[in-house]
Order: C-alpha cells, then sequence, then structure tokens
C-alpha cells in the first residue's frame, strides 16, 4: 500500500460551538489520528475574536488542521465547508464529524473496519444533558439520556461523494443535508448502513442561538421546512447529482471579501413585493462589478391610514411587504444565485442591510 496516500479525511464543521464543547471533542479523538488519518476543522464565519480563540485551541492539537473562513454576516453554510475539503482531498475515505460529539476511544478504528466493507456508515449519538456534558469522564462513564436515530457523523469511500458532486450547497443553515446525501447514494445503488451494534458517539448539549430571531445572524424562520420539502422533492425525482447550476467546494478569495468594506454602489429599497422582487431579478442578470450596497426599509406609507382604507376598498397600491418577508425574500435569492460570493447580511427590526460583491463576467 502506498503510506503517501491518506487513508482518511475527517471534516468537522463548525460556527461559533463553545471551545469547551471544541476541546472535548478534540481530546477526545486526538489520540486516533494520524500522518493517514488527517482532521480538518472548517469555521464558516464564527465571529472574529472567536476566530483568533479558536486558532489559539487548535494550535495545541498538532494534528489537527483548521480553515477559518471569512463568511462573517452569512447564513451558516454547513454543506459547503464539508465540500472545501472534499474537493481537495486525495484519501481513500471520508468522514463527516459534528463539533459537539464525543468520540469513543477506538471510533476510528471502527468506523475503518465497517466502511471497508464498500457501503457509508452513519452512526446515532447518544444525548447527555447539560448537566454531564459539563463533566469530564471517561466515555463508557458517561450517562447520556437517549440514542438517536440518523445523525450528521458517517464515513464514506470518496470517490462516491466526487461522483455525486458532494454535498448539496442549496441546503444552509442545519437539517437534511445529510440525509440528502444517503438518498441520492442510494438512487445510485449505495446503501447506508445505520450503525447500532454499540455507541461510539455522544452528542454534547448545547444551546441553539441561530434559532432564535432575536439573533445578529441572518435568519430565516422557515428555512429548516424549505431544506425538508426540497429533500422530499429531491428523492421523489430520484436526484443523484447535486450542484450542477453553480460551481462547489470552492475556497474564499480574502481581497474580495475585504471589498466588501467599499460598496461601489448604494440602493435604497423599500420593503414591497414589487421593490424587493424586481431587486432580485436585476441581481440574477447583473453584470455589475463590484460591491453592491443595498438597504431595504419599510415603507412610510405602510401601516398609514391611507392605506388601511385602500386595503378595504381594494385600490391599487403597492404591495407593502414586512420586513421579515422582505428577509426571507432576499435570503432565498442569495441561495440560489449568489452563495458562491462574497456578502455580508445584517438585519434589524428597522431595517436590512447587504453587500454583496460582483465580478464583471468579462473580467
Amino acid at each position: 500500500m502506498n503510506q503517501e496516500v491518506p487513508l482518511l479525511s475527517i471534516v468537522v464543521p463548525n460556527r461559533n460551538r463553545s471551545l469547551k464543547i471544541v476541546r472535548k471533542l478534540l481530546v477526545s479523538v486526538l489520540s486516533q489520528l494520524s500522518n493517514r488519518i488527517q482532521l480538518t476543522i472548517v469555521d464558516y464565519g464564527s465571529a472574529l475574536d472567536y476566530q483568533q480563540e479558536l486558532a489559539k485551541l487548535v494550535k495545541e492539537f498538532i494534528k489537527v488542521d483548521l480553515i477559518l473562513c471569512p463568511t462573517q454576516g452569512q447564513l451558516f453554510h454547513k454543506t459547503r465547508a464539508i465540500n472545501i475539503v472534499l474537493r481537495k482531498t486525495t484519501s481513500t475515505y471520508f468522514m463527516v464529524l459534528d463539533m459537539d460529539c464525543i468520540c469513543h476511544p477506538e471510533f476510528i478504528d471502527k468506523a475503518l473496519e465497517l466502511v471497508a466493507s464498500g457501503h457509508p456508515v452513519n452512526f446515532p449519538y447518544g444525548f447527555l444533558s447539560e448537566h454531564e456534558s459539563q463533566l469530564n469522564k471517561s466515555f463508557d462513564n458517561y450517562n447520556y439520556d437517549f440514542v438517536g436515530g440518523l445523525t450528521g457523523t458517517a464515513i464514506f469511500k470518496t470517490v462516491d461523494l466526487l461522483e455525486l458532486n458532494g454535498f448539496d450547497e442549496i441546503y444552509h443553515n442545519w437539517g437534511a443535508e445529510d440525509a440528502d446525501m444517503f438518498e441520492r447514494l442510494k438512487h445510485k445503488g449505495i446503501t447506508t448502513t445505520h450503525y447500532t451494534d454499540e455507541l461510539l458517539l455522544l452528542h454534547q448539549w448545547h444551546k441553539k442561538e441561530y434559532r432564535n430571531t432575536g439573533s445578529k445572524l441572518p435568519y430565516h424562520s422557515t428555512l429548516e421546512r424549505i431544506n425538508h420539502g426540497y429533500f422530499q422533492f429531491s428523492g421523489t425525482l430520484k436526484r443523484i447529482k447535486a450542484n450542477q447550476s453553480l460551481p462547489w467546494g470552492l475556497g474564499f478569495d480574502q481581497d474580495q471579501y475585504k471589498k466588501l468594506l467599499e460598496p461601489s454602489f448604494t440602493l435604497e429599497l423599500n420593503s414591497t413585493q414589487e421593490e424587493v422582487s424586481a431587486l432580485c431579478f436585476q441581481l440574477k442578470e447583473s453584470s455589475f462589478d463590484g460591491t453592491l450596497l443595498i438597504r431595504v426599509q419599510e415603507h412610510k406609507h405602510a401601516k398609514s391610514l391611507k392605506t388601511r382604507l385602500k386595503t378595504v376598498l381594494r385600490l391599487k397600491q403597492p404591495q407593502y411587504i414586512s420586513l421579515e418577508d422582505s428577509n426571507r425574500l432576499l435570503l432565498e435569492t442569495i441561495i440560489l444565485n449568489h452563495r458562491n460570493q462574497p456578502y455580508t447580511y445584517h438585519r434589524s427590526n428597522k431595517s436590512i442591510r447587504i453587500s454583496l460583491f460582483f465580478q464583471s463576467k468579462s473580467a
């Protein structure tokens, strides 16, 4: 066997996960790594001060690589984080491992033994309580509340993932990207084993801040349901390959991200269906070169007595929509058409602000 060829690449996507949780994962898996078993953390846009602290922590674990993505102010994009590593790996096998896990001391060896049969393997979690997660114990001494079903940790043959164009980058935030991969592999004739003979992973308790509408991060209130519906349609259509309309697994051009701080042009919009939809159409067709700053605010007449009267009388007027509706439309446009472009997205109760970098198609 060629000792220069990596046997297994492990990717751990991350955003703002507690450093205590990160340390527990790394401590549990470190002794299982080697020159042929490589682990890479891809931090997708955590706060800058957090990324600095994360980098310090990872330096303590010399066998662990770290990619810091300059994607602050973006939706969490787990599938792109995974694909960044997948596109570059030359390993025989590929594993996605969730950051909030604690690994059994023989987890990697067992995973490699199982995947050698040719089938992907998915691993269930034993879910720890908030209190139990704070404790430091050996793996077998933790008391878990229950064992869950389908999870985000699995091992694959790398070639199988590459033939399917990797994980589907339509999926943003959390939800369905792992089930989507298993389903597409099944349509290709490759079934996934759900390994339940023994428990090899524990799940550390943590808050789910990203689901909080008060969060400063981009938030789409129905995105997880859209993800689920998209997954169901993929199954119905028996889709195998993903990412056929846009490139996938792209890295980041730091110089382009710096240009987000220097808008070339500014657009001011009111939150009406007509204006926001027109902007979304324009963004799709634009050959703009540089950074476009977009501000959206509620129309000053949206809640006026005159507007309410026109609504009752069914008189013609702009279709006023809430900032939340504009938020959804704009984020969906970014997901569909502009997810590979540098962008930052900020929202508040009074306005939405987007900086979006375009590079001329002729450049």
